[in-house]
């Protein structure tokens, strides 16, 4: 272990009066649960003549799941959207763990739909399950392609998996989401042309075409034409490239009235680097010092994936396309001014460009797990901003049996650790104890700020 400043007497470490502002996030969810249960109450009122009928119950059931299914695949499309408001009121993390939540439900149900009104229809002509559904794949109007994006859905719901999810590069895992889009397109021609609820209300009918070009309007709003309007107006170029520690580089971005960005130290923005081989695709990669009007900033850790290649492809001049800046685990979220910082591995660069925003009045503790002292990333930067502002840092290197995640161990280094803001970035397991420790310590809920990068 090491530090670099003596304990001092925490500075201004009364707690102020005022929380996350989550309050459109909160008011928007609300929004989307009242469209559910409008969507749900219009299919069962529209259904509700046939249930008495054979197969009638099946078929009304079919069609409720695919209302609700249907529904939440547009909710999914607008979680993942990128909505700068959105994202700002909720955090990225947070608009991760609705997307995880919803997705299988939506799917289930759209499942449910296809097997539920197969075997309505086949008890009400005499069929087998089977039998009907492939004759109503062969019959109905715009049924092939709605089998194929259903065959998509199902396909990135298995991949989507955790156990898949994880052995999958991240290149592999983008790719494959884009079908979604093509999914939910593909299953819009049989809803307008057979739905049953659309084809005998009018007015509901136009009111779900509305709601299919707002989502798609948002999506090619928010991450097609403002990104490139964005990078086109502040001309985004690599500047150059810094080995920072083995597998470990920082890129430099450097454009016009960078200001303007509005970007605080902790966040991310989805970069596109102009090459030939990666134009087509967008990486999450946190800010890792505090923006400045001349440039950005992003370190980056050898995953195997692009993250492995950038020193040797990019190059200075290279085109850049942002679409950001995005999330929440930023200075400005805290409740006092008292803090203790935590991260791992990769995870020190947003924590890092984090503190850049930080106040001098702020007392600050850091607490960084690493493997060795030898190849500590940003290290120099780290121990210079610690020596200046007054703040304590301690390396904790070694294996995680060194250094448990427990309040008694913890409170050696970080004794005000209850009353104080605590930030954490590292590997899931390690943000995971680190907040459980805090919890254990007394840290409310509104103290603490940590935002997931995984896919």
């Amino acid at each position: 272990m090491n530090t670099l400043a003596q304990p001092n007497t925490p500075r201004g470490s009364h707690r102020r009066n005022r929380s996350p502002l989550r309050i459109r996030g909160d008011l928007t969810f609300g929004v989307a649960s009242v469209g559910l249960g409008l969507v749900v109450g219009s299919a069962v009122v529209t259904t509700r003549s046939m249930w008495d009928a054979p197969g009638g119950l099946a078929t009304s059931l079919g069609t409720v799941s695919a209302m609700a299914g249907t529904y939440l695949c547009l909710v999914l499309l607008l979680l993942i959207s990128r909505v700068p408001w959105l994202e700002r009121e909720v955090g990225h993390d947070r608009m991760v763990l609705w997307h995880r939540t919803v997705a299988p439900f939506s799917l289930l149900l759209i499942l449910g739909h296809v097997f539920l009104t197969a075997l309505g229809f086949g008890q009400t002509s005499g069929v087998n399950v089977f039998a009907e559904l492939w004759s109503i794949i062969l019959t109905y109007p715009w049924m092939v392609p709605a089998a194929c994006g259903f065959a998509l859905m199902m396909l990135l719901g298995v991949m989507s998996y955790r156990r898949i999810r994880v052995r999958m590069q991240y290149e592999t895992w983008w790719t494959a989401h884009l079908y979604f889009y093509l999914a939910v397109v593909l299953a819009f021609g049989h809803q307008i042309e057979t739905g049953t609820v659309l084809t005998q209300h009018q007015w509901f009918r136009w009111a779900w075409i509305a709601m299919y070009v707002l989502v798609f309007g948002t999506i090619l709003v928010s991450r097609v034409i403002t990104p490139l309007v964005t990078s086109q107006r502040h001309q985004l170029r690599v500047s150059h490239v810094v080995s920072e520690a083995p597998g470990m580089v920082s890129v430099y971005i450097t454009g016009r009235d960078l200001g303007s960005l509005a970007a605080r130290g902790g966040q991310f923005f989805q970069w596109r680097f102009m090459t030939r081989h990666w134009w087509w695709q967008a990486h999450p990669y946190s800010l890792s010092a505090g923006p400045t009007g001349q440039w950005l900033r992003i370190t980056v850790k050898n995953l195997g994936d692009q993250s492995g290649e950038l020193a040797a492809v990019l190059r200075p001049g290279t085109r850049v396309i942002a679409e950001g800046p995005y999330g929440v685990f930023t200075a400005n979220r805290r409740q006092s001014d008292s803090v203790v910082a935590f991260a791992a591995g990769v995870g020190i660069t947003p924590v890092r460009a984090m503190l850049d925003d930080m106040p001098v009045s702020a007392d600050v503790t850091l607490l960084y797990r690493v493997t060795d002292l030898d190849s500590v990333p940003l290290r120099q930067e780290l121990e210079e901003l610690a020596i200046r502002s007054g703040w304590k840092l301690w390396y904790l290197p070694g294996t995680r049996n060194d250094h448990p995640m427990t309040v008694n161990y913890l409170s050696q280094f970080a004794p005000n650790l209850s009353t104080s803001d605590v930030f954490v970035c590292g590997p899931a397991s390690f943000t995971d104890s680190v907040l459980a420790t805090a919890r254990a310590a007394g840290v409310p809920e509104s103290s603490l700020h940590h935002e997931s990068f995984a896919f």
